[in-house]
């Protein structure tokens, strides 16, 4: 009897672990992706531009967030390094791009700001204004005169998204909000 009693409750913690796992996979199956999935960088007219593809799939509460009015800001970090034979490599140019994705209940559009330069694009959907910040056209990154020519160089790219234009207090009130993200490191060599 205590052992069909052991065996059962065995059995019922088993179940129970089952069901939490495929639970915890179902959830991150549905989370969307977030990453780079492609960036190459080429040189037009003595300047090296990059054009890159960002899969910008955001949580949920992201998107219910931003349809409330709260600006999300993507953020791109750009990084250059020369390759050395016997030191470390060297760090050419580091820069790093910044757009804000807000809703504008007045005009009920989503509006695009690049943080860097101050240029403003609006969209009607949120859809559409996704897809635009997905892909990074002709984004000057160096002159070509600052790589040495025959040298291989590296260029690693990361994005993220975080919650934008809140003060600091209300950003610690909602910190536990599925918000924030970030790629990977995608990295690729170019020789000047």
């Amino acid at each position: 009897m205590h052992a069909t009693r052991v065996l059962h409750s065995r059995l019922k913690r088993a179940a129970a672990f089952a069901c939490a796992a495929l639970l915890a996979v179902t959830s991150l199956a549905a989370d969307p992706r977030f990453e780079i999935r492609n960036a190459f960088a080429e040189p037009v007219a003595g300047i090296w531009q990059l054009n890159a593809i960002v899969d910008m799939g955001l949580s949920k509460p992201a998107r219910e967030a931003l349809a409330e009015g709260i600006p999300l800001t993507l953020v791109v970090d750009i990084s250059i390094t020369g390759e050395r034979r016997f030191l470390p490599d060297e760090g050419v140019a580091e820069l790093q791009q910044r757009w804000e994705l807000a809703y504008d209940a007045l005009s009920d559009r989503y509006v695009v700001t690049n943080l860097n330069s101050g240029a403003q694009t609006t969209y009607s959907t949120q859809s559409e204004a996704l897809e635009s910040l997905s892909r990074i056209r002709s984004l000057p990154l160096i002159d070509a005169d600052l790589l040495e020519t025959g040298r291989r160089h590296e260029v690693s790219l990361r994005a993220s998204v975080e919650i934008g234009g809140l003060p600091g207090a209300v950003k610690m009130m909602i910190f536990w909000r599925d918000w924030s993200r970030s790629t990977n490191w995608y990295t690729w060599s170019i020789r000047p």
